[in-house]
């Protein structure tokens, strides 16, 4: 018998973690594997790539698909009064939906906030990491898709009913937009992707612990994709970056320097990480034991020597 650890030896025991894998195995008795391995999203806004949520919300994608410029004069007054607070008029919200009714997507993401049902259907966002989609689930019109071979219909409410905060699913289902001008999907068929078996951070406030927040960057980028935006986060100026915006803009500088030095002919190279001697002057190196050569290795602290053994050997111009 194998003394590995199970995932749950690693998970706080505790009522909302029980109730979680609860849900996850009436979820594998409802839909078969609660742990399939795909789910092909549509390309309607840019293909040939799949749709994200990013995308979907986009409104010159959307009015752009469309084509309709009475659709775009209806759609930009509706968000426009969307994003003020403002309530729009009936006859706005029918004519657009003429037209954002025939557009079908099939989107995945997490559940960005705890399902609340009310009485026979429910909205609910969905996070793709960056941007957040309103999706609307109807007792009567959802049906539940198995994540094995059968092709038989699953019960789509029971299967939402069995969701939390933080897991996976994958929608099917056409636009629409609310009464209160909130872009949305509403949908027809819903598959179950993964469990969230923890609960989520703080949605409102994030992850507040300076130390937390760099010992677990997971958890940090996390919370991040799930915290509400305030007004303080509405305004450009005087916003936090969230911690996915500071990943992104880091891999931004660091391509723009690479492109900088390549414009400029340097070349780009890869030296050892280990070497067979200490580096970094007075600090102390962390010392290791290669056991196929018998050797004694050391993590290297500075690059230098390898660098400067490349300029011996001809290059004038390298970086690492």
């Amino acid at each position: 018998m194998s003394n590995e650890p199970e995932i749950f030896d690693f998970i706080e025991d505790n009522d909302q973690t029980r109730a979680r894998r609860e849900h996850l195995q009436a979820l594998a008795a409802l839909v078969g594997n609660v742990y399939p391995n795909k789910f092909e999203r549509s390309r309607v806004f840019n293909p040939p790539h799949e749709d994200t949520i990013t995308a979907v919300i986009n409104e010159d994608a959307l009015t752009k698909i469309v084509g309709n410029e009475t659709f775009n004069e209806t759609f930009s007054s509706l968000r426009r009064k969307a994003r003020q607070g403002e309530k729009p008029a009936p006859e706005e919200t029918e004519q657009a939906n003429n037209f954002l009714n025939k557009i079908r997507v099939r989107l995945a993401g997490r559940l960005a906030v705890p399902p609340r049902v009310m009485g026979k259907a429910a909205f609910v966002h969905l996070s793709d990491g960056v941007s957040r989609l309103q999706i609307y689930v109807r007792k009567a019109d959802v049906t539940g898709v198995r994540n094995d071979n059968s092709t038989d219909p699953v019960d789509g409410w029971q299967l939402f009913n069995l969701l939390d905060h933080g897991d996976f699913i994958g929608v099917t289902g056409y636009l629409f937009v609310t009464k209160t001008g909130e872009l949305s999907v509403h949908v027809e068929e819903l598959q179950f992707l993964a469990k969230a078996l923890v609960p989520m951070p703080d949605k409102l406030h994030g992850i507040s612990d300076p130390e937390v927040r760099q010992r677990r960057r997971y958890a940090d980028l996390l919370a991040g994709s799930l915290k509400i935006e305030t007004e303080t986060d509405a305004d450009e100026a005087t916003r936090e970056l969230s911690p996915r915006e500071t990943f992104e803009r880091r891999a931004k500088l660091i391509r723009e320097m690479r492109h900088f030095l390549d414009e400029h002919e340097f070349t780009e190279v890869e030296t050892p990480m280990l070497t067979p001697v200490a580096t970094g002057a007075a600090a102390r190196p962390f010392v290791t034991h290669h056991n196929a050569l018998d050797i004694t290795l050391y993590a290297r602290i500075a690059p230098e020597l390898y660098l400067k053994r490349l300029l011996v050997g001809g290059f004038e111009r390298v970086y690492e």
